[in-house]
């Protein structure tokens, strides 16, 4: 295993890494993405041979986790041409795409299929956004739903109830920025979230709420995790398995 300007060898093939430095960490942590890509997180005090040497002894673990993300985009169908049989992914489950004609876009679920009609003459491209802005309003109507079902502990340990946007991001499911000046915490949620099982947006609403008692993810956040949401490890892996990061 070699670093090189960004690169970090394993076996045959050289996968992006990054290494971040903090003055908040005391230990190491290593993060495999599904695209795939590597993130180092290590204390700011350590020397890039300190560095370097603790993802060495950690090589076995990132090859086997590279591999499974490498064999799962394998197996992932081909990206939608936003036409009429493309298979769409809605809370877990595939729909079959109807592109119909109409006067006004429109987006409908019915059993199996998602319906968009869109102007007559109107390409895929137009199918995809209406598509998108049908995915990010069922977005923010879903985490809305999650947020008031778990942050009750939350509200009773004196934190504001957080502020939810929505977005495309490309390297994580969620973020919880820092209070505001009126003391709430913006949410910030992955618009792709939509296409996963209901149960792992829930997983990273919790991770998110998770953040407003630490702030890091040391023993006490995942202590926390623990009681919040105990089957949380298995949530993850599901999440990860789907790859939805490059949608």
């Amino acid at each position: 295993m070699m670093f090189t300007r960004g690169l970090l060898r394993i076996g045959d093939e050289q996968v992006p890494c990054e290494i971040r430095l903090s003055r908040r960490r005391r230990t190491l942590g290593i993060e495999v993405q599904p695209e795939p890509r590597i993130i180092v997180r290590a204390p700011a005090g350590w020397s890039r041979a300190l560095i370097e040497a603790r993802v060495t002894e950690r090589a076995t673990w990132i090859g086997r986790h590279v591999q499974r993300f490498r064999s799962l985009a394998a197996a992932l169908p081909p990206a939608p041409a936003f036409v009429t049989g493309d298979l769409l992914p809605y809370l877990g489950e595939l729909h079959r795409l109807e592109v119909v004609s109409a006067g006004r876009p429109a987006v409908a679920r019915l059993p199996g299929a998602l319906r968009v009609a869109v102007p007559p003459g109107a390409g895929p491209e137009r199918v995809r956004r209406a598509l998108e802005t049908w995915y990010r309003a069922r977005a923010g109507e879903l985490f809305a739903t999650l947020l008031d079902e778990r942050c009750d502990w939350f509200l009773g340990r004196g934190h504001p109830r957080p502020t939810i946007s929505v977005r495309r991001m490309t390297t994580r499911w969620g973020t919880l920025g820092p209070p505001a000046p009126h003391g709430a915490s913006r949410m910030t949620l992955n618009l792709a979230l939509i296409r996963a099982p209901r149960e792992c947006g829930e997983y990273v609403v919790v991770h998110e709420l998770c953040h407003l008692e630490h702030r890091g993810h040391g023993r006490g956040f995942y202590r926390l995790m623990d009681q919040r949401l105990p089957d949380w490890p298995e949530r993850k892996r599901r999440l990860e398995s789907l790859l939805l990061l490059q949608a």
